[in-house]
């Protein structure tokens, strides 16, 4: 669910799916699957190297290359070092939980990602993982200095911080997100508001029912919710289309603000070369 509340209400509703994966059981990820698998040829497929990657780190002072761990290495331990680089040490026996859209048909695309860091059973930490639709992405760790105990006394993760990433024309670099995340249980509840001059103008909500994962399942879903990234991606650009055209919301483009953009894995031509 997506929610703009200022300076216009434009609220939509979409169907997705993503699956829950813990990431120590990675390689064994679509065993006894025909249609999911970690790699090859199946329709539907987790690709370590589509989060979390290696890449260039773009700040308006400065530029350099920020790995997460060492070459070679797989996706958790990536969290981990992750982790480690903003001085928050995780142990090697955390389990840790990806929640994605899959790769589908070969197409790979999530609006954001997270990563759950559980600690002897209990969310002790997260990764929020946003790309924008230029390719770039940014992370924010959600570490244990962010728990708090949600209306029914359940574990959950709050963080409100500094945006200082284009994702949206209609949304200010100067922005704040606040990122809210319950320990899921049956159902998953993500939550990821918008401030801009500590005024909330956006909320987006992701939430989902929690469903074994089979062949029989992701036929369904397929039937269902067909060409899921490129139904995602064709949405966002509709829906842009539709605020600037119909609804008549100011335009800002990538490359107005480059200063304001930091931390930016993969940067876009427009922010570099401003």
């Amino acid at each position: 669910m997506h929610a703009r509340l200022s300076p216009r209400v434009h609220r939509f509703v979409h169907d997705v799916f993503a699956l829950a994966v813990d990431l120590d059981t990675l390689p064994q990820l679509g065993k006894g699957l025909v249609l999911l698998g970690p790699e090859g040829w199946s329709p539907y497929q987790i690709r370590e190297r589509d989060f979390l990657p290696r890449t260039e780190v773009f700040h308006p002072q400065k530029q350099s290359i920020e790995d997460f761990g060492e070459p070679g290495d797989g996706l958790k331990a990536r969290v981990l070092a992750f982790c480690k680089s903003q001085g928050t040490h995780i142990p090697a026996t955390a389990r840790v939980t990806l929640v994605a859209m899959p790769r589908a048909f070969g197409k790979s695309y999530n609006p954001v990602s997270f990563h759950l860091i559980h600690i002897d059973g209990n969310l002790s930490a997260a990764l929020a993982e946003v790309h924008n639709t230029f390719g770039e992405r940014k992370v924010w760790l959600l570490g244990p200095e962010c728990l708090q105990k949600d209306a029914d006394g359940s574990s959950m993760l709050f963080l409100r911080t500094p945006k200082q990433f284009y994702v949206s024309p209609f949304s200010g670099l100067t922005a704040d997100f606040e990122f809210s995340v319950r320990e899921p249980n049956q159902r998953l509840c993500i939550q990821v508001d918008h401030f801009e001059g500590g005024i909330k103008t956006l909320v987006s909500t992701w939430t989902g029912q929690r469903i074994p994962l089979t062949d029989i399942r992701l036929a369904w879903l397929t039937v269902k919710i067909p060409f899921l990234i490129l139904k995602v991606i064709s949405l966002i650009h509709l829906h842009a289309a539709w605020l600037w055209l119909a609804k008549g919301l100011p335009f800002r483009r990538k490359k107005d603000q480059p200063e304001l953009q930091h931390d930016l894995r993969n940067p876009h031509p427009d922010t570099l070369h401003e």
